[in-house]
């Protein structure tokens, strides 16, 4: 009796998890507390992240309360996650782009130079300009090793989400944009993710991916796309662009608007035709209505098989699991514990 109200109370936390976020109570009594209203230890991210040590080798949590966070966060310490009390409530935002910083990467709203870099429960956004010159302007920026992103929203237009270099997870998230909005040289799976192609203004073709990977052997860059969901308010769209010599990217068994995919699905870069012959871009067992792969370039890729998100990210992904979001139950007198 006692092990079926335990079983059934962990369903129950679960379920409000998924449906309210990560509960407060929940936290490592170390967790720091950052919150617009002055309730928690800071009122900005970016203190909140100044104030950990340089170095550490397990979770340090930062938890953000709801509220509008208008800042350029910069994390550059290992072992850091972000937890956020509500996606739709927890908003980090900016306005910088190429045109003026003089990088795409650096104009990210959020920059994630670190390894074991974990988030979950947050709104990722960039409002700067678009369209225009030199209009980049990525929401968040991912470089290291071990990056784990759950159940976030990304917001931009152009170059939305930009894994740079390392292994990169996102899962249940929801990514916006127009133009290359998921790009660089990381080694990325994106899986259950909502793609959403928005038009502004005389802008109504997109490009979703522009993947930099440098590596012969396609092991070191890369996209996974895996069982996502792209829609479209109109925009027609290319499935991406051959940004890099070796370019790799698979969607598999995702779901399309097929009306919305432009016939031949790939383009490579101006200037950098050449780079269609050495990449490796396609799709496996897509569906959705009207779907079709008529028309498609000749030298896409066709899968006969494709490697699972464990295969993809090098064997090991024990590191989505090393986090308090994660690992926590209930025990016998309905006090939340870790595991």
């Amino acid at each position: 009796m006692m092990k079926s109200y335990i079983f059934i109370s962990v369903l129950l936390i679960c379920y409000i998890h998924a449906i309210f976020g990560f509960v407060q109570s929940q936290l490592p009594e170390d967790a720091i507390i950052v919150a617009k209203d002055g309730s928690g230890e800071f009122d900005t991210i970016q203190e909140a992240v100044d104030s950990l040590e340089k170095t550490a080798d397990s979770e340090r949590v930062i938890f953000i309360k709801n509220g509008v966070y208008n800042e350029q966060v910069t994390i550059n310490k290992d072992y850091v996650t972000f937890i956020g009390e509500d996606k739709e409530n927890v908003l980090i935002t900016y306005d910088l782009n190429h045109n003026k910083t003089g990088s795409s990467s650096e104009s990210a709203t959020v920059r994630a130079y670190c390894n074991n870099f974990k988030a979950f429960d947050i709104t990722f956004e960039n409002t700067a300009p678009f369209p225009g010159s030199n209009a980049q302007a990525p929401a968040f920026y991912s470089r290291g090793e071990k990056h784990y992103i759950e159940n976030c929203k990304f917001y931009s237009y152009q170059d939305t989400l930009l894994s740079y270099y390392g292994t990169h997870y996102f899962k249940n998230c929801f990514i916006q944009g127009l133009t290359d909005f998921i790009w660089g040289h990381g080694r990325a799976v994106f899986e259950n993710c909502k793609i959403h192609v928005v038009s502004k203004e005389n802008k109504t073709k997109g490009y979703l991916t522009a993947n930099g990977n440098t590596d012969e052997n396609f092991k070191e860059g890369g996209f996974l796309v895996t069982q996502c969901d792209v829609t479209s308010d109109g925009a027609t769209f290319y499935l991406g662009r051959t940004w890099r010599q070796y370019c790799y990217v698979i969607f598999d068994r995702t779901n399309f608007p097929g009306d919305k995919i432009i016939a031949e699905g790939w383009l490579p870069f101006k200037n950098k035709e050449d780079y269609v012959f050495t990449s490796k871009v396609g799709e496996y067992q897509c569906t959705g209505k009207g779907y079709n792969t008529y028309g498609r370039v000749s030298w896409q890729t066709i899968f006969d098989s494709i490697p699972t998100v464990e295969e993809f990210l090098g064997g090991d992904i024990s590191f989505v699991s090393e986090t308090i979001y994660k690992n926590y139950t209930i025990s016998q007198n309905n006090t939340i514990i870790e595991e």
